[in-house]
């Protein structure tokens, strides 16, 4: 599996997801650095499927390839929404630290697939979609390309890729997704903020 939407789960609380927002916003505005920052070219593995060595792909993603990137939030800010979802108590989400994840840089973020150390597959509550057509995509490797090495994060050229998934992730919704497969996000307007859960051992 690929994609789910969790609309089931209660949306965040409007002044949660405002406060969240107004931190990815004035960081940014500011320059604060991320805590973790993930857009890579692959341009020394001759065996990877990212590699690039065509002048035009390195000029396309790096001209026009956004990023992902992640904050930790304040203690006080997670604490209030691991409360709040305590207080609701649904299975699914049951995290003790939340990062706020931001899509920028460009106007996609190219094929690539998250390295299994930091994070396989999880949930994302969508905060600002980042524009009116924002695609989710998911791919497989095209046959011919199926021996090569897979880089984690690093961005794999379109024509190495068939699409096989295509999902536009609605604000204000809890979303699965699995982050070990390659995809990409598409027609991306402005930022993107979601809200990221995760499981920490104290």
């Amino acid at each position: 599996m690929y994609y789910k939407k969790y609309d089931t789960i209660p949306k965040l609380s409007y002044d949660l997801k405002l406060a969240c927002i107004e931190l990815a916003e004035n960081n940014l505005k500011i320059k604060v650095p991320l805590d973790q920052w993930f857009s890579r070219l692959e341009t020394t593995d001759k065996t990877s499927i990212a590699y690039i060595e065509l002048e035009e792909d390195l000029t396309k993603f790096s001209n026009n390839a956004g990023g992902v990137g992640f904050y930790c939030l304040p203690a006080d800010l997670n604490k209030q929404i691991c409360d709040f979802y305590n207080d609701i108590n649904n299975p699914n989400i049951k995290f003790n630290q939340y990062f706020i994840q931001v899509v920028t840089g460009g106007n996609f973020v190219a094929p690539h697939t998250d390295g299994e150390d930091y994070r396989s597959a999880g949930f994302l509550y969508l905060l600002k979609s980042g524009g009116t057509n924002v695609r989710t995509r998911w791919y497989e490797i095209k046959e011919e390309y199926k021996n090569n090495n897979l880089t984690p994060y690093a961005m794999i050229p379109y024509s190495r890729l068939n699409l096989i998934e295509d999902h536009i992730l609605e604000e204000d919704c809890w979303h699965w997704l699995n982050f070990s497969k390659i995809h990409s996000v598409e027609n991306q307007e402005n930022l993107r903020i979601a809200l990221w859960g995760t499981t920490v051992t104290r």
